[in-house]
């Protein structure tokens, strides 16, 4: 079959490169596409996959996202046009409405029923939604006709595909000139996504300070490149990634002290490699509730006290205990490929017999 995947964020790149790899090694066609954002490019370069950059991101007001969208489904005809049998992606409207325009089936992955916005406009169209199983199958069926979209559950989380055979490389440490366990990964929250309440710069900067006075090296990774608000305020004092090269995130994220992050999945991986993961995301996320049950370094905190407690706690643990916790676990999960496989070769048999 020809399969057409396209990321929109650095996590839904490193997933669907991931997949579009192990599509390709089993005879299927892969075409894959990318918006320009954030660390999305980077990210799939350093998995050895090249997208076709389509679209850019449309910044913090509405209007700028609706033309963004606009624009971006109009070059997506463009460049994928209809040769295609299924497009995979994340909950994502513009490759959704393309899809569902050209009569194509969308099989969509989320883990995030709380993106309302996005699955609003993207669900409906899906054929097949595969999600995390700690997920309530009533957080999707408000957002689908459940006579046309199939809910394919399944017993694990998105970033058990890329950890399943994670190797880590210290290249990392010698790249961005930093000591195994003596740094802490900062990444603010997403405060201009549709999901996101927003969260205040001086939150964040006394997380900095205060990671920074305990003696750490902080590794800042901003969200929006300078557009970042809070990156003035902190350059000089963090080391900041390269957006054009990406970092290796789970090797960066094995070897640190913790992670803390405005939003979930940097913290959710850093515990499924045995590195603590703090999120300062404000609302209830059945994946991150799902990991911290499974005995994992997971926990929630709303201020730089309770960051610099958790950071302190975990220093005094031995790494290799949490690190061996974690393989266990992770060898016991299930990673959304498997659901997927299976829906895909249920639509081939279909086409054949069209």
């Amino acid at each position: 079959m020809k399969l057409w995947l396209d990321a929109l964020t650095p996590k839904q790149g490193r997933l669907l490169a991931f997949i579009a790899r192990e599509l390709s090694s089993r005879g299927h066609k892969t075409l894959v596409t990318a918006r320009l954002y954030d660390y999305t490019i980077a990210t799939m370069k350093r998995c050895s996959v090249e997208p076709i950059v389509v679209g850019v991101y449309g910044g913090a007001s509405l209007r700028g996202k609706l033309e963004a969208d606009v624009e971006r489904m109009r070059l997506l005809l463009e460049v994928v046009g209809d040769d295609f049998d299924v497009l995979v992606a994340y909950v994502n409207p513009s490759a959704a409405r393309v899809a569902f325009g050209l009569g194509k089936p969308y099989v969509a992955l989320t883990d995030s029923p709380h993106s309302r916005a996005v699955s609003l406009l993207s669900l409906p169209l899906a054929s097949h939604v595969v999600y995390p199983s700690c997920i309530p199958r009533t957080e999707f069926e408000h957002y689908v006709d459940v006579r046309r979209t199939k809910l394919v559950p399944y017993v694990g989380v998105d970033e058990v595909l890329w950890l399943r055979e994670f190797v880590s490389s210290k290249s990392i440490l010698a790249e961005l000139g930093l000591e195994e366990l003596e740094y802490v990964v900062v990444r603010p929250p997403e405060i201009w996504a549709s999901y996101h309440p927003g969260s205040p710069g001086e939150l964040w900067l006394g997380i900095v300070e205060g990671l920074v006075r305990r003696g750490y090296t902080v590794v800042y990774m901003p969200r929006y490149g300078a557009e970042d608000p809070l990156l003035r305020r902190v350059e000089g004092r963090v080391v900041v990634p390269d957006y054009e090269k990406g970092v290796d995130g789970p090797s960066l994220e094995f070897f640190a002290a913790a992670v803390v992050t405005g939003g979930a999945t940097m913290a959710r991986e850093s515990a499924l490699l045995g590195t603590p993961g703090i999120t300062l995301y404000p609302g209830k996320l059945y994946v991150n509730e799902f990991v911290s049950s499974l005995g994992l370094p997971l926990h929630r905190a709303s201020s730089p006290r309770q960051v610099a407690e958790i950071v302190d706690r975990y220093a005094r643990m031995p790494r290799e205990e949490l690190r061996q916790r974690a393989r266990r676990v992770i060898e016991n999960l299930e990673s959304p490929l498997e659901p997927l496989l299976r829906i895909l070769h249920s639509i081939e048999a279909g086409l054949q017999e069209q």
